[in-house]
Order: C-alpha cells, then sequence, then structure tokens
C-alpha cells in the first residue's frame, strides 16, 4: 500500500456509556446507543442531536463478517434509505455480544432496514430495557487514510478523526490511563481517542484515532510524541 494513502481494512476499540434506545425505532430488536459518543470531548463543540450518532443492535449469533457485510451491500442496492453498518462486538453485562453498528440512520427509519436484514437471515435477540453502562467496543470496517505529516494520517471519509501511528497496542485499561495522563500535558487541546490496528502485507499497524472537530493538526504531532514515549515505557 501507498505510504502516502492507506486504504483497508481495521479494528476500531473504544469505550462509550450506552444504553437501551428510548426512541420509537417500529423494531422489537435490541437496539442501544451512545449517550456521549466522544466522552473525551467533554461535549464541549458536538451540538445536541435529535437523531443518534450510531446505533447498535445485537445479533442473536455471531455471523461471520463477511455475510454482515454482504447483507449490507444487498440491501443498499434495494433499498433508497442512506445509512452505514459494519460489524463488531460490545459487552452485556460483562459477556460479549456481536452487533451491527448503524451510522446514518435516523431513529424512524431503524425497524425499517433491520427488517431488511431479517429478509436476510440475520436474527437480534429481543428488545429489553438496559440502563445506562459503559462498555468497550470492537468495529470492524473499511478505512481511507491520507497521510497529512510524519505519521500523521487523517481519514478522508470523516474528517474529524485523525490517526497518529505508533509503536504498540497496550491494554485498553493501560490505553486509557496513559490518554488521561497525556491531556494533562497539552492543556490547549481537548481531544478523545481510541485505539486502530490495520492490516498491510507485513502484518498489522497500530494507531492512536483522535477525535477533533477543530481540526487541530499542528498539535497531533506533540501528542504522538507523547504516545510514543509513554509505548516505549512498556517494552
Amino acid at each position: 500500500m501507498s505510504n502516502d494513502i492507506i486504504r483497508t481494512v481495521g479494528t476500531i476499540l473504544k469505550r462509550e456509556k450506552l444504553a437501551s434506545v428510548v426512541h420509537e425505532t417500529k423494531s422489537k430488536a435490541l437496539i442501544l446507543e451512545s449517550l456521549q459518543p466522544f466522552p473525551g470531548y467533554h461535549g464541549t463543540t458536538i451540538p445536541d442531536k435529535l437523531e443518534p450518532e450510531a446505533l447498535f443492535v445485537v445479533t442473536r449469533v455471531k455471523y461471520h463478517d463477511e455475510q454482515i457485510i454482504r447483507s449490507t451491500q444487498k440491501i443498499k442496492r434495494i433499498c433508497k434509505i442512506n445509512f452505514d453498518a459494519v460489524p463488531g462486538t460490545l459487552f452485556i453485562e460483562n459477556k460479549p455480544v456481536n452487533i451491527i453498528r448503524f451510522k446514518d440512520l435516523s431513529y424512524d427509519m431503524a425497524g425499517e432496514i433491520i427488517n431488511y436484514f431479517i429478509d436476510e437471515g440475520i436474527e437480534f435477540k429481543k428488545s429489553r430495557r438496559i440502563s445506562p453502562y459503559e462498555s468497550k467496543i470492537y468495529i470492524r470496517k473499511f478505512f481511507n487514510l491520507k497521510k497529512v505529516d510524519d505519521g500523521i494520517y487523517e481519514d478522508l471519509n470523516m474528517n474529524e478523526f485523525f490517526y497518529l501511528m505508533v509503536d504498540g497496542y497496550p491494554k485498553w485499561e493501560v490505553f486509557e490511563e496513559i490518554t488521561k495522563n497525556i491531556k494533562y500535558n497539552v492543556h490547549d487541546m481537548v481531544f478523545d481517542a481510541a485505539q486502530l490496528s490495520v492490516y498491510d502485507t507485513s502484518g498489522l499497524i497500530d494507531f492512536v484515532r483522535i477525535y477533533d472537530q477543530d481540526r487541530h493538526v499542528e498539535r497531533l504531532a506533540k501528542i504522538r510524541k507523547y504516545y510514543e514515549k509513554a509505548y516505549s515505557k512498556l517494552k
């Protein structure tokens, strides 16, 4: 793959506060939504939204990613509703469950799209009330990244996201502690961070994903150096 452009599949790991959807979705499936999509950002400039940032619909069993992706492709061809769907995993009562993560999908259209997936043989867990809780979330999807500086890439599909290439992939709890410490040292920038690994011909490349609506590109190099320094101490 090109050094300046990375187009490949990978997995995002993040932690969010989730709860069962309270809006009408016209579906009997178990649907969760994020109560705070980018928790590290503290909601400073994220406007209140009438529609969800993302919906997580829990499948009854584990389906191969390829089945979810092929079903999504077919539904997009026959359905006029615009949406994005990718496979993933999260935790309910400390147990892993498999999901389809939807974006760009309104509450009132969710039921119709879910029915298309049911027609494709995808079964979902039944709806029930789940009080707010925090969960790690794994999302598996395609990434389209462009290099903007040494070791720094921007997302060509979502321009609020930047990816800092790092050497290492610590456990999530360690990553959270490192991120907290870095924020104490970068006082002029508020950001949310997640972990990403993508495939290339040599194996896996690791990144820290930074959510920053204000696009402080000039400060990302500073943040990357902090992560690199912290990661080097783990070896």
